[in-house]
């Protein structure tokens, strides 16, 4: 599934990524049903162990997706475990120097499997990493860069706030500068799915959004109409 997904991103095609949240075998499956084309699996921000992604992989492959794992670092052992644990790809946090970028290139080179049919997604999300970013698109090892607007905003002194202007402008700019290059720009929508069409005119290809995003709008619309109606019930 990694090298298909490899293959449409080099013919131009653009990839939907779901991150399941309150990740299990079944939501993945049910996820892969609907049609995406990856799950993203947290182990940076949530408490998924080794075997916890073994499972979710296999059902990913069974769903006929691609699984990408976020590690908590960027240490190759760590790396090549998680791919031993059957997941597509690695999506790399932090990536902030092509130094840096090189040496997780580098340790995945390493993995006792054929490595050129994993996905490599490396994570811009800080000023550093925005400086550097012409540099680092010169690297043929990466699939996909990664745009993290949530760290960036931190990063820019501006925590929590990833719609302020200054972050929504220097996010557009980095989609922009890799569209240019030749590359694949990737994001997570958050709950504005409202401007998928926009970013995906920017060239944003890799689409990443939270399955909680998509319980979240009608949970509350239904909970207000259940409200309302108790009022008028009342009156």
């Amino acid at each position: 599934m990694s090298h298909d997904l490899k293959n449409r991103l080099k013919s131009g095609g653009t990839v939907a990524v779901c991150n399941t949240d309150f990740p299990t075998p079944r939501l993945v499956e049910f996820v892969g049903g609907l049609g995406f084309d990856a799950v993203f699996i947290d182990c940076e921000h949530a408490s998924t162990d080794f075997k916890e992604v073994e499972d979710l992989a296999r059902a990913a492959r069974a769903s006929g997706m691609a699984s990408i794992v976020r590690p908590w670092s960027n240490e190759i052992g760590l790396i090549n475990r998680y791919l031993s644990c059957g997941v597509d790809g690695i999506q790399a946090p932090h990536v902030d120097t092509p130094v840096e970028l090189a040496a997780i290139a580098h340790g995945i080179t390493q993995w006792e499997g054929d490595h050129t049919k994993k996905l490599f997604v490396a994570m811009i999300e800080s000023k550093a990493a925005l400086v550097n970013l012409p540099k680092m698109l010169a690297s043929e090892a990466v699939d996909v860069f990664y745009i993290g607007a949530l760290d960036l905003a931190q990063s820019m002194g501006l925590k929590g706030q990833p719609e302020h202007p200054k972050v929504r402008q220097a996010v557009e700019d980095a989609i922009g500068m890799i569209e240019r290059a030749g590359r694949v720009a990737g994001m997570n929508v958050q709950g504005n799915l409202h401007m998928v069409e926009h970013y995906r005119r920017l060239g944003l290809r890799w689409i990443n959004v939270h399955v909680k995003t998509f319980v979240a709008g009608p949970a509350r619309t239904f909970l207000d109409g259940v409200r309302e109606t108790r009022v008028v019930e009342r009156a």
